[in-house]
């Protein structure tokens, strides 16, 4: 089993080092990144509720909260779900993807290990692409672009 301090890689028979492959990452990122959506969105739902709030129909969070599963359904805390479980698994997925495959270009070709420079030019590497191909344009583009967006990332991943 790898241990997160061994960075992905695992100990296999006869001493041989294996590591994770960069797809499995990837997939274990894109699974992370449905879980933090469904976590947070609730509570970001509740904070453009509250931001929103002209009128003083709500007395803080709690209220704001209870106010919206009393008049709306419990499902109404999870509006919006779709995009932001889109932006998080694309961007988890590609920073734990590109990680891996900095990582493996990184390693010292003779014995298999990666340096301490190497891990953090591989992280640094996964950020800046992960900036400049996901958080970027999602964050400076209008919302009716961040949906075509969306939809131009997922076609070019999930075609045949």
């Amino acid at each position: 089993m790898a241990s997160p301090a061994s960075g992905g890689v695992r100990a296999s028979v006869g001493g041989r080092k294996d590591s994770t492959p960069p797809y499995v990452r990837a997939i274990s990122g894109s699974f992370g990144g449905i879980v933090e959506a469904c976590c947070l969105q609730p509570i970001d739902v509740i904070k453009t509720r509250l931001q929103l709030d002209q009128s003083g129909a709500y007395r803080g969070i709690a209220n704001c909260g209870r106010t919206v599963v009393r008049t709306e359904g419990v499902r109404a805390l999870w509006k919006g779900l779709t995009p932001f479980a889109t932006h998080l698994t694309l961007k988890y997925a590609l920073r734990m993807g590109s990680n891996a495959l900095f990582q493996s270009a990184f390693k010292d070709s003779a014995t298999g290990d990666l340096s301490q420079r190497g891990r953090l030019m591989s992280g640094f590497g996964a950020g800046v692409l992960e900036a400049l191909v996901i958080v970027t344009p999602f964050e400076a583009s209008p919302p009716p672009l961040n949906v075509f967006y969306t939809c131009v990332l997922v076609s070019a991943f999930c075609h045949d």
